[in-house]
């Protein structure tokens, strides 16, 4: 469904997805607005069979050129958190490489998460790059490696880093309890298969823009 208005366009797409040989899945909506000052607001829908197990993680996956290599995020840091695991973590304002997230376990598996972040941005060397906004939080993840690189390896010497980015915004992400070493996740920390809408602002940055802080915090009129 596609809808304009002066400066503003809008376009929703509807689709269902399941894995391979897998009978439930997701009903999907996601409803992009386009504003003229380059901002893009993209809402999303989502609503699980209810047959299916607690989710990972419910968000938006995105494929970046590997030169947005600086991230920078509002949010709990410096180092991986998660929902359980982030009271070490204070909000603030962090940098460094996307490379830099990545968190060498013995087995490759999901790292480098960031929770309650307020916005993050993936720039080059000239500052040029992608803001990316939470309505109002988000939690975050950058690596040089997909999530089935990371899934199929067994060992890290497996991993063989890519050129492009793989950017995480996500909704929500469980927690990861201690079931290595002792309890499993508790139940407040797990996803419910449930119905789910979340929001997330991105827009373009330029070498001239003076402040992520600033734009993040520009008041975006809804349609």
């Amino acid at each position: 469904v596609y809808q304009s208005a002066p400066q503003v366009v809008r376009i929703r797409v509807a689709s269902n997805a399941c894995a391979p040989d897998v009978a439930e899945g997701f009903d999907c909506r996601y409803t992009y607005t386009v504003y003229g000052s380059g901002d893009i607001i993209i809402d999303t829908d989502i609503v699980p069979s209810d047959k299916l197990p607690p989710l990972p993680r419910i968000g938006l996956q995105f494929c970046i050129p590997g030169d947005y290599n600086t991230f920078t995020w509002y949010g709990r840091g410096p180092h991986e958190n998660y929902c359980d695991r982030k009271e070490g973590a204070p909000v603030g304002v962090y940098s460094g490489t996307v490379d830099d997230q990545y968190v060498p376990y013995i087995k490759p598996q999901e790292n480098g998460n960031k929770t309650d972040v307020r916005w993050i941005s993936l720039t080059d060397k000239n500052g040029i790059g992608l803001l990316a906004v939470g309505m109002p939080l988000l939690e975050v993840s950058a690596h040089h490696f997909t999530t089935e690189d990371l899934t199929k390896a067994k060992h890290t010497f497996e991993l063989k880093r890519r050129d492009d980015i793989t950017l995480n915004l996500d909704y929500k992400q469980s927690g990861l309890g201690g079931a290595s070493c002792g309890p499993a996740t508790l139940t407040k920390y797990l996803i419910k298969p449930e119905p789910a809408h979340f929001s997330v602002r991105i827009r373009p940055l330029s070498s001239k823009d003076s402040s992520a802080m600033k734009l993040s915090k520009q008041i975006i009129q809804r349609v």
